[in-house]
């Protein structure tokens, strides 16, 4: 009879650990947010940014503006659109009173006879416990600009190095 109780204690307990699990949600999310950026949707990329970075980034309206200057800038150097696909997420783990995940993402720029793929790799936070996410992109980040925008994760969270970028030629 114990055994048998431990054996339904052990399936209540992993079917909790699956009800809890965030990574759908946070695949979800991070679905959406790819496709503000594929839109160039400057606003709702900024709007899942954490507010922390935004912050000491200058503000929204600096951020908006930056983001305006590189896709333009691309575009002037014959990209055509932009492709980002996301991985799954790891595992949320809870530093602080944030919930942190990371998400490997592929970026694929498309031009008329070229197209870069860039792997790199996203973070994913929340203050809430898993409700609301913001993201982010750890692309040319450096560890030390993480730690400054969030010094609670120093240690803990850390930056990949991405691989270099893939050229393809498109005919």
């Amino acid at each position: 009879m114990r055994g048998l109780s431990l054996f339904f204690g052990l399936i209540s307990i992993s079917a909790v650990l699956a009800a809890a699990d965030l990574r759908p949600v946070i695949s979800r999310e991070a679905g959406k947010c790819a496709v503000a950026w594929e839109r160039e949707d400057f606003h709702t990329i900024v709007a899942y940014m954490p507010a922390r970075v935004v912050q000491r980034s200058g503000g929204r309206a600096a951020l908006i503006s930056e983001l305006r200057n590189d896709f333009a800038q691309a575009r002037s150097l014959g990209a055509e659109r932009l492709e980002a696909h996301h991985g799954p997420p790891s595992i949320p783990k809870s530093i602080g009173r944030w919930l942190v995940s990371v998400i490997p993402v592929t970026a694929v720029v498309h031009s008329a006879h070229l197209d870069l793929t860039q792997e790199t790799h996203v973070l994913a936070l929340s203050e809430d416990r898993g409700k609301h996410w913001a993201f982010v992109l750890l692309y040319q980040a450096t560890q030390a600009e993480l730690d400054d925008w969030f010094p609670e994760f120093r240690g803990k969270v850390f930056v990949p190095t991405p691989p270099v970028p893939r050229v393809s030629i498109v005919y």
